[in-house]
């Protein structure tokens, strides 16, 4: 029998598609409001992936906005839940909404990301919220599942991923540090 153990901080990040810039200038400040400092924004991505946004635009962008703060990753389905209900209060009486916020979190050898959508490669996290491994890390890279989504398997997004696990390692050498002194 193992000893339980809480598990070590995770890097929270949203994973943000949005068409038009003055929606995502519009939450950023929402967002900070519950999670905290953005610690890092990555470029913005052109998102050609798929349609299945089609009700968000047709000429999607993505970007990653990472929060300065780690935490707990026993917090993602609440994260998940906000975010939903951010995504909503974008909408109006021509969208649903105008934004999609896909929370997530790397810690140290995987991307994870909330869902609300059950499928075999998921797991159940509570209050209606699954979580997957979208992408793991491993020999120095990230590696796909074959699961992976496209965009996240792309040379595109390597830059941001490797950014968001290079915050993640210099907050937990900094965490660390400050534990000892």
């Amino acid at each position: 029998m193992g000893n339980i153990k809480n598990p070590v901080p995770v890097k929270f990040f949203i994973a943000v598609l949005f068409e038009n810039s003055s929606v995502l200038e519009t939450i950023i400040p929402q967002l900070e409001k519950e999670f905290g400092p953005i610690q890092w924004r990555s470029p913005i991505i052109d998102f050609t992936y798929t349609n299945y946004y089609q009700d968000i635009g047709e000429k999607l962008k993505r970007i990653f906005l990472v929060f300065q703060e780690l935490f707990d990753p026993g917090d993602l389905a609440s994260r998940k839940i906000l975010t939903n209900q951010l995504e909503t209060q974008s909408g109006d009486s021509y969208k649903i909404r105008k934004i999609n916020l896909d929370p997530g979190y790397f810690d140290g050898g995987k991307i994870v990301l909330a869902t609300t959508k059950n499928f075999s490669h998921r797991v159940y996290i509570g209050k209606g919220i699954y979580a997957e491994a979208t992408i793991r890390w491993e020999k120095g890279d990230f590696r796909p599942f074959e699961y992976t989504y496209p965009d996240y398997a792309s040379k595109e997004y390597r830059p941001s991923l490797i950014q968001i696990r290079n915050l993640y390692r210099e907050d937990l050498t900094r965490a660390h540090m400050n534990k000892t002194i």
